[in-house]
């Protein structure tokens, strides 16, 4: 390989030049911003989740209580009928 005037020119062809470099930071800029707006965004994301399920959480307790009021009012309820029925029964049989 000779050392010529040519060879230093494609050499000197290959280095990054200083807009190469601006142009670089910039977008390394760019991407810095980006990211953080999407951390953010996730930090966002991930409070909602959480609401979403704490709100979940609350609302399966809500549903599992108002079932059980309601089972217990309907089992309340059959005994009260059934006492009823039993008290028509008796007094059939006493008019008879």
């Amino acid at each position: 390989m000779e050392l010529t005037k040519e060879y230093f020119d494609q050499q000197l062809g290959t280095l990054a030049r200083k807009e190469d470099l601006e142009h670089l930071a910039s977008n390394v800029r760019e991407l810095t911003t980006d990211v953080v707006a999407m951390h953010d965004d996730f930090r966002t994301m991930k409070s909602d989740i959480t609401e979403i399920k704490q709100t979940l959480i609350e609302l399966n307790k809500r549903d599992k209580e108002d079932s059980d009021a309601f089972a217990k009012t309907l089992v309340q309820n059959d005994e009260r009928l059934t006492g009823v029925e039993n008290n028509i029964k008796q007094l059939k049989l006493k008019q008879t």
